[in-house]
């Protein structure tokens, strides 16, 4: 009994020292946790540094207000689309456009790029996509006799819209060009498909052309943020029957209005063909709606569907929207608004 007090003692310092260990590693382990952090942060940042681009690699990519695939979608950013990266949340890029909009893509839809890689880019051999339709890159290059859409489709590599920008990759037989997708996937597309992105200089724009564009997609459905041949909304209708000219309009129909000059509004409707026409609230004079201008009271526009509309009360395809303003878009305008002129694809 007379030793209890000693054995005691020890029992208390060998729980003292446990608990210390104890203690020493979960600081060990909140240390470590610390420094995986923040190297996660360098890692993102010093890559930020050199990987502050990125090209959109799929046909069509989202980009959406917030990063999540349940966020309103804000607008579209198609294949080859070079982007400005300036920040990230989990899988989510926040990325600036050509034309200025910001909003988040899931980053597996577009290819990081540096600035190096960028440059090289810039100064590549490019094509832009010039039909009007849907049409797809091959993973190999067929025959006439053997290209079948039944059989072609089983060598498909991506499909692609009016106005995706890919890089040449040599000489291709039979009817085709070899490319080079943003991701570096390697493919062929029909020759009659693309023009060299140099012929897209937005300095001689056929308004004729325009016009034709947002014709042949008379009756494609209406997408709140669309901006591809796919489907879109009313501005983005506007802003690729122009892009397939080479000119980059702002995204939405409010910021278009600002670009051009001023058309007084009249009652005879003495307005030219491509003028942007831009209806919205008479009360508080807010832009909602932007249509094309076809010449004989009529325009083009997309509100449901694309359709043909009138501005006259007497005829039947007459739909009554209040008409805010006119814009017209001088060449001064198409220059300054032209993809060859953009330093980020030049």
């Amino acid at each position: 009994m007379a030793h209890q007090p000693q054995r005691d003692a020890h029992f208390s310092y060998t729980i003292q020292i446990i608990t210390m260990n104890r203690l020493k590693n979960i600081w060990v382990i909140h240390f470590f946790a610390i420094v995986l952090v923040l190297c996660a942060s360098f890692e993102f940042h010093v890559g930020a540094a050199y990987k502050d681009w990125a090209l959109v690699r799929v046909s069509v990519a989202n980009v959406r207000e917030k990063p999540g695939h349940a966020s309103e979608l804000g607008s579209q950013v198609i294949m080859g689309t070079p982007l400005k990266v300036i920040g990230k949340e989990g899988d989510w890029l926040r990325v600036e456009t050509p034309e200025g909009y910001k909003g988040y893509v899931i980053g597996n839809s577009v290819r990081l790029k540096s600035d190096e890689e960028m440059a090289d880019w810039r100064v590549s051999d490019r094509v832009a996509v010039s039909s009007f339709d849907q049409t797809y890159i091959y993973d190999r290059a067929v025959p006439s006799a053997e290209s079948r859409a039944d059989t072609l489709a089983l060598h498909r590599l991506t499909d692609v819209v009016n106005g995706s920008v890919l890089e040449l990759d040599g000489i291709a037989p039979y009817g085709f060009s070899a490319v080079r997708l943003p991701d570096g996937r390697r493919g062929y597309i029909r020759a009659n498909e693309v023009q060299r992105l140099s012929g897209l200089h937005g300095k001689e724009v056929d308004i004729e052309a325009v016009i034709r564009f947002a014709k042949y997609l008379n009756g494609t459905p209406y997408l709140w943020g669309g901006t591809s041949s796919k489907s879109m909304d009313c501005s983005g209708l506007t802003k690729i029957a122009f892009l397939s000219q080479g000119v980059i309009l702002p995204r939405n129909a409010s910021q278009q209005a600002t670009i051009g000059e001023n058309i007084v509004i009249s009652p005879g409707h003495a307005y030219q063909k491509g003028d942007l026409l831009f209806f919205g609230n008479p009360a508080t004079k807010r832009v909602n709606h932007v249509g094309i201008y076809l010449g004989d009271n009529r325009f083009i526009h997309c509100a449901g569907r694309v359709m043909v509309s009138s501005l006259s009360p007497a005829d039947k395809d007459y739909l009554e929207l209040n008409l805010l303003a006119v814009r017209r878009l001088s060449d001064e305008d198409f220059i300054e608004l032209s993809l060859s002129g953009h330093p980020w694809y030049n």
